[in-house]
């Protein structure tokens, strides 16, 4: 489990955390969602590590995954080598390795990409290489910072459709940062609703009905979206 327990920090004079205490479920998708510049991507490099808290502590699994708002893949380095990179001090077996890769590859509808660079591939490509970057990393904790954000709608629900593939087979505890309400109840199994710094937690909910399957217009759904958008109307 992912447990922050009276967290304080701060960036010169501005408080981002304080007193900050939050358990997050594991094994689900827990969303998160807040105005912009609230503390959400703080919250996630203390998670990481990247960042560390001024005080209090943060209990988490050790080995975590994390997909950023862009794909933060190696330019120098082609899909295969870009898994590589973060796969061969995992496994030492270069025939484990590359069966590893191939797999993933497969899933992600990749295979024809493998010896292609970043710079020959479409976004969507590249968004697709990341999430299985991630996913093929045998991690405990998987942290989404807005990746869906530079995507257009169509490419967005395709490549959502296939990060949740990905999670039903390789599920993992997730924190998924996201300014789209929509993609939230879509995707989520439970969201965390938060106020501007120092970030204070308004609401929390278990979103209605299988992920996968949700309509946005279905009646749970459409309640809930409209009790969300009451509480974050000021944004």
């Amino acid at each position: 489990m992912i447990t922050l327990t009276n967290v304080n920090l701060k960036f010169d004079d501005i408080t981002v955390l304080e007193n900050f205490s939050e358990s997050f479920q594991e094994n689900v998708i827990n969303c998160l969602i807040g105005p912009s510049g609230c503390g959400k991507t703080s919250l996630l490099n203390l998670v990481s590590g990247i960042q560390k808290e001024d005080s209090g502590e943060v209990t988490k699994p050790e080995r975590v995954s994390y997909v950023f708002q862009e794909d933060s893949l190696v330019p120098q380095k082609t899909a295969r080598k870009n898994l590589e990179l973060v796969l061969k001090p995992i496994y030492s077996d270069k025939a484990e390795l590359r069966q590893i890769i191939d797999r993933f590859l497969k899933i992600s509808d990749l295979e024809a990409a493998a010896d292609l660079y970043p710079h020959q591939m479409s976004g969507g490509m590249r968004q697709r290489l990341a999430l299985i970057r991630a996913f093929a990393y045998p991690s405990d904790i998987l942290l989404m910072d807005e990746p869906f954000k530079a995507l257009d709608l169509t490419l967005k629900s395709s490549i959502i459709a296939s990060f949740l593939d990905l999670y039903k087979e390789h599920k993992r505890t997730v924190l998924f940062v996201t300014h789209d309400i929509d993609e939230a109840l879509l995707t989520g199994d439970h969201i965390y609703i938060y106020s501007n710094k120092p970030m204070k937690l308004l609401k929390t909910e278990k979103i209605p009905g299988e992920k996968g399957n949700r309509k946005i217009y279905d009646e749970d759904i459409t309640k809930l979206k409209n009790e969300i958008h009451k509480l974050t109307e000021t944004w």
